[in-house]
């Protein structure tokens, strides 16, 4: 749901009354026409099941797939740039780089794990994002496949993998949890690597990568009804006529 940017928002109680919406100690809410709001209501009020079924329903696509690469940002105080300055750092937008990251870990998505399997009919394992409803968007990833010298082979989430590389290469941290979302990459048609987390929020933003895009329009089709927003159009500013030579 898009709102004004730089607004506040306010919740109103409002009553149905003979097919109006009314707030609900007396009057009309004093809204402008064309106010975009969210509308909280009891799942039992509904007395359309197919309109209740088409709101709530879960849908899923699978955004990247079997063997995919992805990045682990990872800070390597230990060993710093000394290992890894042989390396270009990953064309990683830099609003998007965990602070103090020295070292990028490629692992590979693996085969998918047996809640993937309960959750999707596909063969195969990858990245699924799952809409649940209007407002709930998750990712579903399968096991990772660890790189050369780790203690493990297959780690069984993208948190447990982060884990299991903490350990290893930040031992300056006493504790080796992260945030999957923000940690790990994966790399779009343009060759950037963005965070997972644009996966996940992108959903509920324009789709500003093809990625993105991509999996938008298939769930679109699913369901029949969704549409993003149009782009917004640039307004592109008017060059000044070159004003004429002298003597002309």
């Amino acid at each position: 749901m898009r709102y004004g940017q730089g607004s506040r928002r306010i919740s109103l109680p409002v009553q149905r009354v003979n097919g109006q919406w009314e707030f609900l100690y007396g009057g009309d809410v004093p809204l402008p026409d064309g106010t975009i709001a969210e509308l909280v209501v009891d799942s039992g009020a509904i007395r359309d099941r197919d309109f209740l079924k088409l709101i709530s329903q879960e849908l899923a696509v699978q955004v990247l797939p079997l063997g995919t690469p992805l990045l682990v940002a990872l800070s390597d105080q230990s060993h710093g740039w000394q290992q890894t300055a042989a390396h270009t750092r990953p064309a990683i937008p830099l609003q998007f780089l965990p602070p103090g990251s020295t070292r990028f870990v490629t692992v590979h998505i693996g085969p998918k794990s047996k809640r993937q399997s309960d959750l999707f009919a596909a063969d195969e394992g990858g990245l699924w994002l799952r809409q649940i409803g209007l407002d709930r968007c998750e990712l579903e990833c399968s096991p990772i496949l660890m790189p050369e010298g780790s203690s493990k082979q297959v780690a069984q989430s993208p948190n447990h993998a982060f884990t299991m590389l903490s350990e290893q290469y930040e031992q300056h941290r006493l504790s080796h949890t992260g945030n999957a979302y923000t940690q790990f990459f994966y790399q779009e048609a343009d060759g950037q690597w963005l965070p997972l987390s644009v996966l996940r929020d992108g959903m509920f933003k324009r789709a500003e990568t093809s990625l993105i895009h991509r999996a938008w329009q298939q769930l679109e089709t699913k369901l029949g009804w969704c549409h993003m927003p149009p782009s917004p159009k640039t307004a592109v500013p008017k060059r000044n006529k070159p004003e004429a030579d002298a003597g002309q």
